[in-house]
């Protein structure tokens, strides 16, 4: 070996040396740099505050469990805890408006950002004869809880058991879709482009809604004919802006209604507003970013319950329309679609012109009286406007107008129903609101002892078809015979 060999591999000694002197040196220094963040972070988490409700989710956020010894041997406890931990890290709606945002501007999709939403499937024909459950066996979601808790079995159309065929009308009323617009399916929920604006759309998987039919068939029964009933059932938005190319993933809601109204006793007045909503399609009465109505769509569905049932009804151009800018709903939190986020809406409600005269009373939901209030509650945050109407869900409501006519209207709810009562102040002498998911005595007991004269089941399309229906057996007969208490008569004047 040559001494030029030599020098040329003390060379490359010392250079690997070097180099490996300089990786050693980051890594110190990355260390240095990354071991205080991790600690910094850690310690923030502990000390905080955690949010309570998500504005994005329209929830309220897991709470830390009481710990009792049995909970903790059981388990319970520290899985508790951990969700706790997990569902409320400080500045959770930042961090995930953050995190959406950056997705979006890379395009990346995951379904890790959707919750309580299944994928897509190809919906089957609806068969009443086979089909002898009537329900979706979709998963399902609840209106208003981690939605609508929320929220409700929603739409989901996984394995479900949906419509026999496109009616008519119903295909008429599915044909938005236009050469502009620009899909992206994210499961279960399609985010439509559409004259400039995004809609998020949850495909509806179907059902023949036997257990909402029995159900309702059975409160005739116990209650007779003192009690006239009427079952109200709102379509999903998808009913009518769901794209040519994608109603093979959309059960027709008009088919479900159909069937559930061919289940009722001939005495119980099925109010369909299907047709009547797609005649007013056009008008903003689905929200593009949340998974309700507008109030403007529940106006035309309180028209179309007033005529049946032969009430005095006020026109639209009597209230008083009320705007709030900026709202962006449910479905963001849902889709994580930055794009919608982005384009927010106006959420426009409409008080009646009597509202001066009629006072609002409120209860906890086994109806222990909280005091008196207002109908339309003013909301601090424009992203909570849907808690508008009586505040949300979690309480039982009376209103007492200055209509004197003798009627009393119970209505029986999901958070669709929520929008529905203040176009009846000029209708009823008192309306009573329970939720089908929270009312804790016995609706038969309830309706008798309030001596009601009428009894409205108004909820959405996923409610009456899916697992919901089943709280209505249920109100029906949980806590029987217990003698109902109101302790806000003393308050009436």
């Amino acid at each position: 070996m040559d001494n030029k060999d030599v020098e040329f591999k003390r060379k490359k000694g010392l250079n690997n040396m070097s180099r490996k002197g300089v990786e050693h040196g980051f890594a110190v220094i990355s260390l240095m740099i990354t071991v205080p963040v991790f600690i910094a972070i850690a310690i923030l988490m502990i000390v905080l505050p955690r949010p309570e409700k998500s504005e994005i989710e329209k929830r309220k956020l897991a709470q830390m469990p009481e710990f009792t010894f049995d909970s903790y041997i059981s388990g319970e406890y520290t899985s508790g805890v951990t969700e706790y931990y997990d569902d409320t890290v400080p500045y959770r709606d930042n961090l995930k408006n953050v995190g959406y945002s950056f997705k979006s501007l890379f395009g990346i999709h995951t379904e890790d950002e959707v919750k309580v939403i299944g994928k897509p499937s190809v919906v089957k024909p609806l068969n009443d004869d086979k089909d002898k459950s009537g329900e979706s066996s979709a998963p399902s979601k609840d209106e208003n809880s981690k939605l609508e808790s929320q929220q409700e079995s929603e739409s989901s159309t996984e394995n479900s058991k949906p419509e026999e065929s496109k009616t008519e009308s119903s295909q008429e009323s599915q044909k938005e879709s236009s050469k502009e617009e620009e899909v992206t399916v994210e499961n279960g929920i399609i985010v439509v482009k559409s004259n400039g604006h995004y809609r998020a759309l949850e495909l509806f998987g179907g059902g023949s809604g036997s257990t909402y039919a029995k159900a309702l068939n059975n409160f005739h029964k116990d209650l007779g004919d003192s009690v006239k009933i009427y079952s109200l059932i709102a379509p999903l938005a998808s009913e009518y802006y769901t794209p040519d190319s994608y109603s093979d993933f959309n059960a027709s809601q008009k088919d479900s209604i159909e069937s559930i109204e061919s289940k009722l006793d001939k005495d119980i007045v099925s109010v369909d507003i299907t047709d009547v909503l797609g005649e007013h399609k056009d008008e903003e009465i689905y929200f593009r970013t949340d998974h309700h109505w507008t109030p403007l769509g529940a106006y035309y569905a309180a028209q179309t319950f007033a005529k049946a049932a032969g009430l005095d009804f006020k026109e639209l151009d009597t209230y008083k329309k009320n705007d709030m800018e900026g709202f962006v709903g449910t479905m963001y939190g849902f889709t994580g679609d930055a794009n919608l986020n982005k384009d927010s809406e106006v959420f426009s409600y409409y008080t009646p012109d009597n509202i001066d005269k009629c006072m609002t009373y409120y209860y906890t939901t086994d109806f222990k009286y909280t005091g008196k209030g207002k109908f339309f509650n003013g909301v601090g945050d424009v992203r909570s406007a849907y808690l508008t109407f009586m505040g949300g869900d979690e309480q039982v409501v009376k209103v007492k107008t200055n209509v004197k006519n003798g009627k009393k209207l119970l209505i029986v709810k999901d958070s669709y129903g929520n929008a529905i009562p203040g176009y009846l102040f000029g209708s009823y002498e008192e309306i009573y609101v329970v939720d089908m998911r929270y009312f804790k005595l016995n609706l038969v007991d309830f309706a008798k002892q309030c001596k009601i004269t009428d009894m409205l089941f108004a909820m959405v399309s996923y409610s009456a078809v899916g697992d919901n229906a089943d709280n209505l057996e249920n109100l029906r007969t949980q806590a029987k015979g217990k003698k109902i208490v109101d302790g806000g008569l003393k308050d009436e004047d």
